[in-house]
């Protein structure tokens, strides 16, 4: 019988008594491991305690913090794992058993906060082939679409004077509540053109805009469509650039820097899809002094949402924030956002999958997918469950 969401809470409150697991002779074992999920949307809580994975743990909802900072007693000897990011890494060490910190992204806490008896696993889609790719170029043109319309601003201006008693007596004129670029005719640069540049590219043409790219390796021509050109001229790229777009991979660093940024019209945006390629301190001042016109930042180079190792606190300070410089806030021409793109509707749903069968081989005794660490535990699959007897083998991590 299907169980309600409520009866899901219900089960995720360390206070109230848990059944105990009916073991597959029929018999009454011990109570089931329990698993702390930090990652605690209603879908994606819904999704383990309703899967298969729910028959095999207790999952406890970490939305009230101290259900998972604070366990009691009895709980506390039953964590196995915890799945997402816990806001205080400390408390790790005082989980006795606990074998498995399991990522729901391809992000994970920082290794050296984590015991090192414990395994730290992350969920790694492949995104190259399978999913990643086309949802990352998808964001890019979202993000250039933004730019230049800028939708919401638009939509706050018209309601605040258009629906009053006295309107249009405090709106704006139409000049100004209308005008905005369109991407028809603009230069897209790709610097970085692989599998993420060529889908950009698609899309941009597809959309009237002039598109570049750059690449270190040739060939070079001809020019395969649906480039303007192709060169391993990355100077030319900023200088033409109405969007610069950068797809390098993530192992190149500080490509853009204050000599690049020099280079780029002053109305250019930047937008790139991973943190090392940038200097940010550069990036800052290009942005207060107005040297750029903007950037659309969704990577970052330390803190709660670095790739691929995240630090959050305690203790809290400057390091757990995305930037060494956190004055970010205060521009006006920046677009601050948490990763979201590769991070759509489908990605959590399969990351809930892959987690919840990743928690299931932790009890059954089954290798795990996307090791980043072994931990130095040895265990078997009874010993989680509390079950006694001849054992069924190691896990695999």
């Amino acid at each position: 019988m299907p169980l309600s969401f409520v009866t899901v809470v219900l089960l995720a409150i360390d206070h109230l008594a848990v059944d105990a697991f009916q073991g597959e002779d029929g018999t009454n074992g011990r109570d089931k491991p329990a698993v702390l999920l930090y990652e605690y949307s209603r879908d994606y809580l819904e999704a383990l305690v309703l899967g298969p994975a729910g028959s095999n743990v207790d999952v406890v909802s970490c939305e009230v913090l101290s259900h998972c900072e604070q366990p009691s007693p009895s709980l506390r000897e039953r964590i196995a794992a915890v799945v997402g990011q816990p806001r205080n890494l400390s408390t790790l060490s005082e989980l006795p058993n606990l074998k498995l910190v399991q990522s729901t992204s391809y992000m994970y806490p920082r290794l050296k906060d984590i015991p090192q008896k414990v395994t730290v696993a992350s969920y790694m889609p492949d995104w190259r082939d399978t999913y990643g790719v086309e949802p990352i170029a998808e964001f890019v043109l979202a993000s250039v679409f933004q730019w230049n319309y800028q939708l919401s601003q638009k939509s706050a201006n018209f309601a605040a004077c258009a629906f009053r008693r006295d309107a249009p007596l405090h709106c704006q004129p139409d000049s100004r509540l209308t005008a905005h670029p369109t991407l028809m005719g603009m230069t897209l640069g790709v610097l970085g053109y692989g599998k993420i540049g060529q889908a950009v590219a698609r899309r941009a043409a597809a959309l009237g805009m002039r598109v570049v790219a750059t690449k270190l390796h040739g060939p070079f021509e001809p020019t395969p469509a649906p480039l303007a050109w192709l060169s391993p001229d990355n100077d030319k790229l900023f200088m033409e650039s109405d969007f610069v777009i950068v797809t390098v991979p993530g192992s190149v660093k500080h490509l853009v820097s204050y000599r690049e940024l020099e280079l780029m019209k002053p109305t250019a945006v930047l937008v790139p899809v991973s943190a090392n390629p940038i200097d940010y301190h550069a990036l800052y001042e290009g942005l207060l002094y107005k040297n750029i016109g903007g950037a659309v930042l969704d990577t970052w180079p330390q803190g709660c949402w670095h790739f691929p190792e995240t630090r959050c606190g305690p203790p809290f300070g400057p390091d757990v924030q995305p930037s060494a410089n956190s004055n970010f806030t205060e521009l006006d021409n920046v677009l601050l956002l948490p990763g979201l793109a590769m991070r759509d509707n489908k990605f959590w749903v399969n990351s809930a999958a892959w987690v919840g069968d990743n928690l299931i081989n932790l009890v059954t005794g089954r290798p795990l997918r996307g090791i980043v660490r072994n931990g130095t535990a040895a265990y078997t699959s009874e010993a989680l469950r509390g079950d006694t007897g001849e054992s069924a083998g190691q896990i695999a991590v």
